[in-house]
């Protein structure tokens, strides 16, 4: 469609200017257009689509083009549907001939989606952007819809390109999409602007390719800052800088931990701020050209006030809380110092970062001390509070003497400062001196295990800060006594019973060891807190040992008693022969140590030799699996802890038989049941493999724990097997047979040709082996693919559905163990069609009916979206196996839409109907004057939804006013509603509850 004379005029004039501009700038460097041709270019502006509005305002720019002057145009999405690689270059950069060129690009027609991060791209190198400087002015009515990234594109180009510039000229876009466009300008140094019509088109065509004024000569000065303490004078480093043009409040310089600052500024009047920590200084100064100059920045430390609380008078050592207030600095604490102690002082301390108040410690210490406020980054005490330390004392109850090594019970009293502690020392032991130790936060009393010596010892209240004795008392240390009993002979290895008496001190313990053995020497041991008696395990020797009561505080052997091992006796009953890897049940007698166990293995096995065991603790008899193997071998009870022999009984294992009854031929992948005899022993199984296969090859098996028959599924191979009887201890082949597997068949009755996406009806004959299948794939697909498909399991007939795709394929028969197609059958998928008719009117927000005829493929469906919305897109849809005509709810938003039947198995559209969403209108007719309480009949017209009524509310209501009475429009027009029966001023409306609209209302007097 033509664009009106006069606003083309009014473009014409625009164009020329523009065209002038252009040029001048193309002389500095090559151009390229990028023109968006994607299917939303045929939406409207004031009844003229974007395609034309944009072809007119180009053409009248090229009209004024100088022909010599290079430049090139690129579009997308013109060519095909849902392509991302539909990117066009309709012209090279070159010298233009204006009416081809014209000609060129009126031939463009909108059709696909928006690739616009490739095209820019694509004109980028076209231009040689890496070699030489290059524009491409991007004209897009959307956003990039074939993911990927404009702006990470933009910033490539700036980095590669020399002097590459992109402007934007979004044409008719929405606020939120201006993002994704404008960083394409923002990165490259080019310039993004918003067009919403024809004229603001060619204006900022206008703009993006004017040429850019001359830049002025710019003069500057040298200007050195240095950072001063102003204490001390020292130039400081770790300085964070800004300085600002006070001209216009600009900050033309930042920088952060660093000293001494550098700078090349123009002339003007500027403010330096220079800060580190707690510290700040300014100075202010002008810049002259080409007069270079140093100024000096001194920074005073900036600290705030603070205040601290705390009692007079605390106990030495005592725990006591501070109030405080300050500026709570990283780094700040509060702390308690001796009254003038120097700067940087501290004993205990707190953060004030813990807030107030803060808890400390007080130094174990007399006299006149003070609690600080201190500034941790400079060490500056900001606030102080004198504090008196008084005394403390503490007392100590205990036995005066008890036995060494034992436990003492401590009642005590004292100040119980953090970290205070009761211990138990030698008589005159220096301070800090300590053993075993209770902190005095456990309470009173505490539990001390006393030294194991006798003597003269003390207790001891020692203050954790200091390590000062506060309090002491005496204690005497005297020998513990102990006993032993116990048998005087056991069987070596054996469990042995220990009735003992003793001191019964922490971690005290009984043992049994080599007679003379040195002290800390120990074997299987119990602690007494167990209790008396305990039972400890000999060891697994025959000789002279000893039963030891060992303190366990120092290894010390307290009382000990003689104990001889002999040899223990056992007895084995079981039979004399049986089958290779049999089950043998056999009954024994022994001392059942701690892990003792039967076991069987060949005849003068070095001791220690196991196979399959059971232990004895299970009781006898037990049940052992030979080994799979021949000739002499011996059960042997083994002592567990030495696994030394204790006795054994010789067997002769002889040779197991095996049997089958199973058909010597079967298909290829077939089930065949399988009879058999043999010994059943545990793992035993059942398989078949090719012919002469190694020992322990297994394809499908079955275990004979299963019973006789057995069900096995044959390999998916032609050709001579066999079935074997495998022993499943030492995969060794037992008993085989032979059987040879031959090619199984199949067949279709299918039709040869279907419509694409259909679903298709196969009946068929084969093996129905294990998980074999019916599909349908390309012709000459590779074995073993595969689309939509149905077991065999299922039947005959299946039914398959067909690829989405128009072509030569094949009905293939599945093995499903090997993937091998038995048979297949050719299949021509032919093109189908859809068809759309629009029933009921579309209105924004309102449901709408819609006729169809297409194929009804599994999962189709009918939605409405954006007209040149990617495929696959979709809003309210609905399936076409569910109703035709479908039903729809139409999208809120205005514009232009589209109607498509959508096939589900590709998400492809099979036909789209174009459908235009404007403002919905209504009007109504009724009785100016009506009786309160009567029948009013309004005539109506508008969307008739169903959420549409024709409702009365007083009049003035707001628009979600409950209405007094209403009728649903699908009551059709006319249409009868009940006046109210209260006299007064009211209105008739109509009213879009679904979208919270008022339509339009008429008013309404009740008499």
């Amino acid at each position: 469609m033509p664009i009106p004379r006069p606003t083309r005029l009014l473009l014409s004039g625009l164009a020329a200017a523009t065209a002038i501009s252009l040029t001048a700038a193309a002389q500095a460097q090559n151009t390229i257009i990028v023109l968006d041709a994607s299917g939303s270019m045929w939406g409207q502006i004031d009844g003229i689509s974007k395609i034309e509005i944009a072809r007119d305002v180009l053409g009248d720019l090229l009209q004024g083009w100088d022909s010599s002057t290079p430049l090139g145009v690129v579009a997308y999405g013109h060519r095909r549907e849902g392509d991302c690689t539909d990117i066009e270059l309709i012209r090279e950069v070159g010298p233009v001939e204006p009416q081809t060129l014209i000609g060129e690009i009126n031939a463009i027609m909108p059709l696909g989606r928006t690739p616009l991060t490739d095209a820019v791209r694509q004109a980028a190198e076209e231009l040689r952007y890496q070699d030489e400087p290059a524009t491409v002015v991007l004209l897009s009515d959307g956003v990039e819809t074939c993911n990927a990234d404009p702006c990470a594109l933009s910033e490539e180009l700036e980095r590669a390109g020399i002097n590459f510039t992109a402007h934007v000229i979004g044409f008719d876009i929405a606020q939120d999409e201006a993002g994704q466009l404008s960083c394409i300008a923002e990165n490259t140094g080019g310039t993004f602007l918003l067009a919403e019509n024809a004229q603001e088109l060619s204006q900022a065509l206008t703009t993006v390719t004017a040429a850019p004024p001359p830049q002025p000569v710019i003069i500057t000065a040298d200007i050195t800052l240095r950072p001063v303490d102003a204490a001390t004078g020292q130039v400081l480093s770790g300085v964070d800088w800004t300085v600002t043009d006070t001209a216009n409040g600009n900050n033309v310089v930042s920088q952060n931990g660093t000293g001494v600052l550098s700078a090349t500024l123009e002339e003007g009047a500027y403010l330096a701020t220079a800060a580190m920590g707690d510290a700040e200084g300014q100075v202010t100064f002008t810049v002259v050209p080409e007069a270079n100059a140093s100024y000096d920045v001194e920074l005073v430390r900036i600290l705030g006030d603070a205040t601290v609380g705390a009692p007079a008078e605390v106990p030495a050592t005592s725990v006591f809380q501070v109030e405080w207030t300050g500026p709570d600095d990283q780094s700040d604490y509060v702390t308690i110092v001796e009254a003038g102690a120097p700067r940087n002082s501290y004993n205990d301390y707190e953060r004030t970062t813990a807030g107030s108040p803060a808890e400390l410690a007080a130094p174990d210490g007399l006299g006149a001390y003070e609690v600080r406020y201190v500034h941790g980054q400079t060490g500056e005490t900001l606030a102080s509070q004198p504090v008196q330390l008084t005394p403390v004392s503490a007392t100590l109850d205990a036995v005066s003497e008890t036995v060494a090594g034992g436990t003492v019970t401590v009642e005590w009293t004292g100040p119980d400062s953090p970290n205070d502690y009761i211990t138990i020392v030698e008589a005159g032991a220096p301070a800090g001196t300590y053993n075993d130790y209770e902190r005095t936060r456990a309470g009173s009393p505490v539990e001390i295990n006393a030294p194991d010596a006798i003597g003269a010892y003390e207790i001891r209240y020692v203050i954790g800060q200091s390590s000062r004795t506060l309090a002491s008392q005496p204690l005497t240390l005297v020998a513990a006594q102990a006993t032993l009993d116990a048998p005087a002979e056991v069987g070596a290895g054996s469990d042995v019973e220990v009735a003992w008496s003793g001191p019964d001190n922490t971690n005290d313990y009984i043992t049994i060891v080599e007679a003379g053995a040195p002290e800390g020497s120990y074997n299987d041991y119990e602690r007494t807190r167990v209790g008396s008696p305990v039972t400890i395990t000999a060891p697994d020797a025959v000789g002279s040992y000893e039963i030891r009561y060992v303190v366990g505080q120092s290894g010390r052997t307290l009382t000990s008693i003689p104990l001889a091992l002999v040899i223990a006796g056992a007895t084995i009953e079981a039979p004399g022969e049986a089958g290779a890897g049999a089950s043998i049940e056999v009954a024994w007698s022994g001392p059942d140590n701690h892990n003792d166990y039967i076991t069987i293995v060949e005849a003068g096995a070095p001791d220690g030799t196991y196979n399959h065991y059971e232990r004895t603790r299970v009781g006898s008899p037990v049940t052992i699996r030979a080994p799979d193997g021949l000739g002499a071998h011996e059960i042997r009870y083994v002592n567990g802890q030495s696994g030394r022999t204790v006795t054994s009984h010789p067997i002769q294992l002889v040779a197991a038989t095996a049997s089958f009854d199973a058909p010597s031929q079967a298909n290829a992948g077939a089930s065949i049941e399988v009879a058999w005899t043999g010994p059943d022993n545990h793992n035993d199984y059942i398989t078949i493999v090719e012919a002469g296969a190694p020992e322990g090859t297994y394809n499908h098996y079955e275990r004979t724990t299963r019973g006789s028959p057995v069900t096995i599924r044959a390999p998916d191979g032609v050709g001579n097997y066999e079935l074997r009887y495998v022993i499943g201890q030492s995969s060794r082949t037992l008993h085989s047979q032979p059987i040879q597997l031959v090619a199984a068949t199949a067949s279709f009755d299918a039709p040869s040709q279907a419509g694409a996406g259909a679903s298709i009806e196969v009946a068929w004959t084969g093996p129905d082996n294990h998980n074999d299948y019916i599909t349908i794939v390309e012709a000459g697909a590779p074995e073993g693919t595969y689309n939509h498909y149905e077991r065999t399991t299922r039947g005959s007939p299946v039914t398959i559905r067909a690829p989405d795709a128009v072509g030569n394929y094949e009905i293939r028969y599945v093995i499903g163990q090997s993937s091998r197609t038995l048979h297949s059958q050719p299949l021509t998928l032919t093109p189908v069609s859809a068809s759309l008719e629009l029933l009921t009117p579309v209105v924004p927000g309102a449901f709408f009916e819609v006729a169809w005829e297409g194929p009804d493929g599994h999962n189709d469906y009918i939605t409405i979206v954006e007209a040149g919305a990617p495929e696959g897109e979709y809003t309210d849809y609905d399936r076409t196996r569910d109703r035709n005509p479908a039903e729809l709810r139409a999208p809120e938003g205005l514009g232009a839409y589209e109607i498509r039947y959508v096939v589900g198995q590709s998400e492809r559209t099979l036909a789209s109907l174009p459908v235009t969403l404007s403002a919905a209108e209504a009007s109504l007719q009724a009785l100016d004057e009506v009786p309160a309480g009567s029948v009013v009949e309004v005539t109506w017209t508008g969307p008739g939804a169903w959420e549409h009524f024709i409702e009365i509310v007083p009049a003035g209501a707001p628009a979600d006013a409950a209405p007094l009475t209403e009728t649903r429009t699908s009551q059709g027009s006319p249409l009868q509603i009940f006046a109210p029966a209260q006299p007064g001023d009211y209105q008739i409306r109509y009213r879009m509850r679904d979208l919270g609209e008022v339509l339009i209302a008429i008013p309404l007097s009740v008499k």
